[in-house]
């Protein structure tokens, strides 16, 4: 979508991924807006369904994490894409309901925003928060356990240019 619209004919900002991140800062909030939506909800509706035929085990972590990774490594763009933030949180709110992605989204927030994080470190950061709010789900567990793993990596090696060190931000 950044690379469909360019604000001003110029090309996509940030780092060159094609995620909504990057499609915000070069082509705008719209086209931004709607690559979110459109990330979070490749990554939503696969677990929604396997969730709705009662799918367990091995079928429900490739469900969680296939979006993500496939976000990661599109063979559609020779193997490049995104960070996978967004798909993340799609299959994390299907998986989790709504307070999973409010846990993750409120702890990258504080981590980011407040403690000034960077941002490879507030990634990682909030993922603990989100495997506590995941945890409630007894019946689940094996599974949460694995898809959290598996896209975590994900985001870690996503944004393993983004830690530095000290892991805070100059002011």
């Amino acid at each position: 979508m950044g690379r469909a619209a360019p604000r001003d004919g110029h090309p996509p900002g940030g780092d060159g991924n094609p995620g909504a991140a990057n499609a915000w800062k070069g082509a705008g909030k719209a086209a931004g807006a709607a690559a979110a939506v459109a990330d979070w909800a490749k990554a939503a509706l696969p677990v929604a369904l396997a969730l709705r035929r009662q799918a367990r085990g091995a079928e429900l972590v490739a469900a969680a994490a296939a979006p993500v990774l496939g976000h990661r490594t599109s063979p559609l763009l020779g193997g490049r894409g995104g960070k996978g933030l967004a798909p993340t949180f799609g299959a994390w709110t299907a998986l989790g309901g709504p307070w999973a992605a409010v846990a993750f989204g409120g702890a990258l927030g504080v981590g980011y925003g407040l403690l000034r994080l960077r941002e490879g470190w507030a990634v990682v950061a909030g993922a603990p928060a989100l495997l506590a709010a995941l945890w409630n789900r007894p019946q689940r567990r094996g599974e949460i356990a694995a898809a959290w793993v598996l896209t975590t990596a994900s985001l870690a090696w996503a944004y393993r240019r983004q830690f530095g060190w000290p892991p805070f931000r100059a002011r």
